[in-house]
């Protein structure tokens, strides 16, 4: 698929996060645009859970709410679409945090610009793909937690992060 499929992509993907977070974010909008104009995101949402890792995610990023960029691409993405995320994140208005969705992953340049924003201005940026997705529906289908995956991924990411 390609930016033919995005809008149907992005269906899939809201959906999808909306099942898995029914109970850990409230308050979806999606196409959000800031007061300015000048940024729009695909969805926003407000943390709203008892979870630890939504509660842990709040506290040390100082974030209330979290966004989600979808992206349709045939291959991995890389730093522009990093960099494009990094834009819409705000601290001093708790919006810190954004999942960047996307088909294939992230390559290798995208992901040392997402560790340096993590770095340079505590702006947290993770990947998730396909494949993170469909573990997160099996984890859930079967009565499991599927913040598990997200926050090992995010432990991994803390605890290899060079200075």
């Amino acid at each position: 698929l390609g930016p033919d499929g995005s809008k149907e992509f992005e269906k899939i993907c809201l959906k999808i996060l909306k099942y898995l977070f029914e109970n850990d974010l409230s308050s979806w909008k999606e196409q959000n645009t800031t007061e300015d104009k000048l940024h729009r995101f695909d969805l926003i949402a407000k943390i709203s859970s008892s979870n630890d890792f939504w509660k842990y995610l709040a506290r040390d990023f100082k974030t209330r709410f979290v966004i989600f960029e979808f992206k349709n691409y045939t291959k991995k993405i890389g730093q522009g679409q990093v960099y494009t995320t990094e834009k819409y994140l705000f601290t001093k208005a708790l919006r810190s945090v954004a999942y960047i969705i996307s088909r294939k992953g992230i390559n290798l340049n995208g992901d040392k610009a997402m560790k340096g924003a993590l770095k340079e201005s505590g702006k947290l940026i993770m990947s998730l793909d396909e494949s993170d997705l469909c573990e997160m529906l099996r984890l859930k289908d079967k009565g499991s937690d599927p913040n598990t995956l997200i926050a090992n991924k995010l432990d991994n990411t803390l605890m290899n992060l060079a200075r």
